[in-house]
């Protein structure tokens, strides 16, 4: 091997440990949205340390298949950038939605050039937000496909450790065992704050624990402990789904269970029959062995009483009008990134008032119309057609292993967006550091299809 390749294979180690040391770091600090958590800075400056790692010594040549995507990324920041830019009085005050804010201003005699955004704090935390699925997409972009492989058996590793975890503070009740001060109480919230982030981990890992049974399976001489393992993995997060209690959650864990079905059968090794044979024999009686725990999970924590009916999402339905108005109000230039809370109160009807309250919009969309507008929604809908055609690219792969892989971060990273329909995962560094990873795989399968054309 020459000295160009030593380079190459050292820089590839490099790479590989800084970003499994990133996920770990967001594993075990990135499972709150919350700003005012305690983990939140240290998270970030993980996250600062990252970017600067995968930049230097700077080597283009890891970034060159991905300039579209990383320009789209750099208009993300730039739009957040420019709602911090101070504007002249009169400009601010004509903006939509403004208005009410500039009398306020003149009433306190405080007029003066002021940022596009009302509460720049808040939209500076929002930029610091991207910074730990940036540095994750950063540093997944330098690994190869063993590297890659490397982060998808680290994911499915920390959904498993957040299932037991969960399943303990279900035990014991109360905020047992919890890693952040606001949580969801007497739930199995595992490394988040959350439950219903709980839940989406582990239907995202459900397809990912598939592609790596499958890839291992075309590998000869599989031990079938391995496979025992694998299935135990698989029972372990679908445990871990019913103990949040989370309806949500179990709907996504359903989905997150069929891709996994899928994935097995479309990529599964035709020449070992054999094995495939045991591992389906294996995975029925597992499947059968845990209905039972499964049941009682999923009735004592309660989320078939929340099929039913549920106040919290009463709330958020009827805060859908305000939201509109809301988001009409502030259109096309938005109130800027990070200002929901704030803002929404002052749409937010008295027939609403409760003691539950929307600290996020609880569906992502709204969200950015409210808060980025016009741009926002153009960056958005321009992210999900390259996400469609990454999606159908990567099930199209040429290697059947990089097909599993494809199919799985594409079944991860779609779990996510829907969930991200009902709710917020995305606001998590660890979910979204996971969401860059999915994006990345699939990024790189065009890039595999890009080389057969060359061929």
């Amino acid at each position: 091997m020459g000295a160009n390749g030593m380079r190459h294979l050292a820089g590839g180690r490099y790479h590989l440990m800084l970003a499994a040391a990133l996920l770990l770091v967001l594993a075990a600090l990135g499972g709150a949205s919350r700003a005012d958590e305690l983990q939140q800075p240290l998270v970030r400056a993980g996250a600062i340390l990252g970017v600067a790692a995968a930049l230097w010594p700077l080597d283009l040549a890891a970034f060159r298949d991905a300039r579209a995507p990383l320009i789209g990324l750099g208009l993300v920041y730039l739009l957040l950038l420019v709602q911090l830019i101070p504007i002249p009085p009169d400009l601010w005050a004509r903006m939509p939605g403004h208005g009410i804010y500039s009398e306020v201003a003149k009433q306190t005699q405080t007029v003066g050039w002021r940022a596009w955004s009302l509460s720049p704090d808040l939209t500076l935390n929002a930029l610091a937000a991207l910074l730990p699925a940036t540095a994750m997409a950063l540093l997944t972009l330098a690994l190869d496909f063993r590297g890659r492989l490397v982060l998808a058996r680290l994911i499915v590793g920390i959904a498993c450790f957040s299932a037991v975890l969960g399943m303990l503070q279900f035990a014991g009740g109360g905020t047992s065992l919890h890693l952040f001060r606001t949580t969801s109480e007497n739930s199995a919230v595992g490394l988040f704050a959350n439950r219903n982030h709980q839940a989406v981990l582990m239907a995202c890992a459900l397809p990912i624990l598939a592609a790596l049974v499958s890839i291992r399976l075309r590998q000869e001489d599989v031990p079938r402990p391995q496979i025992g393992l694998a299935l135990a993995a698989g029972a372990l997060l679908l445990m871990g789904v019913a103990a949040t209690g989370s309806r949500m959650g179990l709907l996504l864990g359903l989905a997150g269970l069929a891709c996994a079905i899928a994935i097995i059968l479309v990529t599964i090794p035709k020449g070992s029959f054999d094995v495939s044979r045991a591992a389906l024999a294996a995975a029925m009686l597992a499947g059968g062995a845990i209905v039972l725990p499964l049941s009682l999970l999923v009735a004592r924590s309660g989320a078939a009483q929340r099929l039913a009916a549920d106040p919290v999402d009463e709330t958020r339905l009827a805060a859908l009008g305000p939201m509109l108005k809301a988001a009409r109000t502030f259109f096309p230039f938005g109130a800027g990134f990070g200002t929901f809370d704030p803002v929404y109160r002052r749409f937010e009807p008295n027939g609403l008032l409760s003691t539950i309250y929307l600290n996020q919009a609880h569906n992502e969309p709204m969200q950015l119309a409210i808060e980025g507008g016009a741009p926002a929604l153009i960056l958005l809908l321009v992210f999900l057609i390259w996400w469609v055609r990454a999606a159908f690219r990567a099930a199209r792969g040429l290697s059947v292993s990089r097909r599993a892989m494809g199919l799985a971060m594409a079944a991860a990273t779609l779990i996510l967006m829907l969930s991200s329909a009902v709710d917020y995962p995305l606001r998590t560094p660890l979910l979204s550091g996971i969401f860059a990873v999915g994006c990345v795989e699939l990024l790189r399968a065009k890039r595999q299809a890009n080389r057969a054309t060359a061929r």
